[in-house]
């Protein structure tokens, strides 16, 4: 077996859902060399809460307290010969891991390799009640090489923001945030602005009021492919002063013949 690695300082640790399967669960449940020391072993079923999990994991770096936790854990079943699994949490026992789905199968190689279950942290009256997410991805039988007698999990424990808290933000940032489709005309006229250059910009924009100006009544539109001709132009980022010259001369062209 391989040494121990550990994730560099400055870097986070954010695995894909199949990266989690080929690169950890599968090679740990199997036997083979896999990156130890990066996800460690931890009981999630014991007789440690969630947060105080979580605080063990974060106690030498207070400033990544915001990060998801990686473990392998083992599921404890509920009888000797049963299929179903505790999944009490606590000293007290009182808080539970509650089952939110069936569970999604994962595929990576053009096959599945195993579920994801998600599950949420329900412990009534407790403060961290509906606070703590878990995913449990564990891996398809068919992928083992190695029959095991226990089964070994890897979790991601996540913080769960109240739903009071996140509310409260979502309404500030609808506030704070315009409408998308000012966002998006916003953007295309800075883009524009920033591709064509102030001095251009501007000779388009005496283009635009010499035309405007120039239309007696909604009916007297003169030459109307010129704007967007101009406009193409500016698109693919080839106008220039000079055909901006030759744009106004074959305007006043056509308006002295059509009067």
């Amino acid at each position: 077996m391989g040494g121990y690695y550990h994730v560099p300082v400055g870097y986070k640790f954010r695995p894909s859902e199949e990266e989690l399967f080929l690169h950890y669960l599968l090679p740990r449940l199997n036997g083979e060399d896999y990156p130890k020391g990066v996800v460690p072993d931890c009981d999630l079923y014991g007789t440690k809460e969630p947060w105080e999990i979580w605080r063990d994991f974060h106690h030498s770096s207070p400033e990544d307290d915001q990060e998801d936790i990686y473990v392998f854990t083992t599921l404890k079943k509920k009888t000797p010969n049963g299929s179903r699994f505790c999944r009490t949490v606590g000293a007290a026992g009182t808080g539970v891991w509650k089952g939110e789905d069936s569970g999604k199968k994962i595929r990576a190689c053009g096959r599945v390799v195993g579920i994801r279950k998600r599950f949420r942290y329900m412990n009534p009256g407790s403060p961290h009640d509906d606070r703590w997410i878990m995913h449990e991805f564990q891996v398809d039988e068919s992928s083992l090489r190695v029959r095991n007698k226990e089964t070994i999990v890897l979790c991601l424990v996540r913080k769960k923001e109240t739903s009071g808290k996140r509310k409260l933000e979502e309404g500030q940032n609808h506030e704070d945030v315009p409408p998308r489709g000012e966002i998006q005309a916003q953007q295309w006229h800075d883009d524009q602005q920033q591709h064509i250059g102030p001095s251009t910009y501007d000779q388009r924009r005496v283009l635009e009021d010499y035309l405007m100006n120039d239309v007696g009544d909604e009916h007297d539109i003169v030459n109307p492919t010129l704007p967007a001709q101009y406009d193409q132009q500016e698109h693919l980022g080839t106008s220039t002063d000079d055909q901006l010259a030759r744009f106004l001369e074959d305007y006043l062209v056509n308006d002295v013949e059509q009067n």
